[in-house]
């Protein structure tokens, strides 16, 4: 038995590896979001770019932090975070596991695009609370 969130980030990784196909492992981050868009928006799938994640410190905000791109369909809400480097960095797992506890979201997936293959990481969290992006908007 599968996880809610496998179809999903099925389709976002299919999207990621379109786009990489296409453009090859050497452009910048900024090149590969753009066209991720696109490839978001031809599959049908529904999604915020950028958008803000608020960052607390003993409940009080002391700063925001974006996350490339929060995705959902009817069931699942994930966010997406890329990046176009030689290899996927533990700092980079950090800054998912920061998004995903500060949102309160359940999944984030990484890809990697200057990696070949697609460098792909997902990571998973139990939230605390309702996330602050998705369907429910």
């Amino acid at each position: 038995m599968g996880h809610t969130f496998e179809k999903l980030s099925y389709t976002v990784f299919g999207a990621c590896i379109a786009v990489q196909r296409q453009l090859g492992p050497h452009c910048m981050e900024v090149d590969y979001q753009r066209a991720l868009a696109l490839e978001l928006s031809k599959r049908g799938l529904e999604f915020i770019r950028e958008a803000e994640i608020p960052i607390y410190y003993d409940g009080v905000e002391i700063t925001r932090r974006r996350v490339d791109f929060v995705i959902w369909d009817d069931t699942t809400t994930l966010l997406l975070e890329t990046k176009a480097a030689k290899t996927i960095l533990p700092e980079d797992i950090e800054q998912c596991l920061l998004y995903l506890r500060n949102g309160n979201f359940r999944v984030c997936l990484l890809a990697n695009f200057g990696q070949v293959p697609l460098g792909k990481e997902c990571l998973v969290h139990t939230p605390t609370g309702p996330a602050l992006y998705g369907p429910h908007l």
